[in-house]
């Protein structure tokens, strides 16, 4: 059924079926990221946009020894909410990275590597669209970065708006150093 925003709710006869659609993708078609979410009964199309997204994260060369289904677990909850495991992860079938299907906070930089044992241990992700390296984010690359080209965010730019307009109206006067690393 086609629903408002690009939207559109899909029943399954059966949870195989359903489960392979929440964590079989990262799905495309036509180019386009398809955003497979889990309904509930108060979604509601226009209230917000989709927030997350579930992916395959791979853990490239990880140390045998980690491969235990907690651990494994753990080390996707530390980037997301692992949703599961793959297959040939679970079951010890190959060793070249393990693959865990995560569900990901686009609102937030995407981590590339995660501290593992006094190590760090590379995190990659699998088709998604756009991803920013340089501050971890979805939806555009690194030469496209506001924080790579310096540019401010819209909320930067009305706060420091705002700070011109207050100091224009009283004395300047240096505002009182705290925390840590103030001058």
């Amino acid at each position: 059924m086609d629903l408002n925003n690009q939207a559109f709710l899909v029943t399954f006869n059966n949870d195989q079926d359903y489960l392979h659609a929440l964590t079989g993708g990262s799905w495309t078609i036509l180019d386009h990221y398809l955003l497979v979410h889990e309904w509930s009964p108060s979604f509601i199309t226009s209230d917000q946009p989709f927030k997350s997204v579930v992916a395959w994260v791979q853990f490239p060369e990880l140390l045998v020894h980690f491969y235990h289904r907690e651990v494994l677990f753990a080390l996707g909850n530390l980037i997301g909410r692992t949703i599961k495991l793959d297959y040939h992860t679970e079951h010890l079938e190959r060793g070249k990275f393990a693959r865990l299907a995560v569900e990901l906070d686009m609102t937030k930089p995407l981590a590339t590597r995660i501290r593992l044992d006094g190590a760090w241990q590379q995190v990659t992700y699998e088709n998604l669209p756009q991803i920013c390296f340089e501050c971890g984010r979805i939806g555009h690359n690194e030469d496209r970065c506001s924080k790579k080209l310096g540019a401010s965010s819209p909320l930067t730019v009305a706060m420091e708006t705002n700070s011109e307009a207050r100091s224009s109206e009283q004395p300047s006067e240096p505002p009182p150093a705290t925390g840590h690393g103030c001058k």
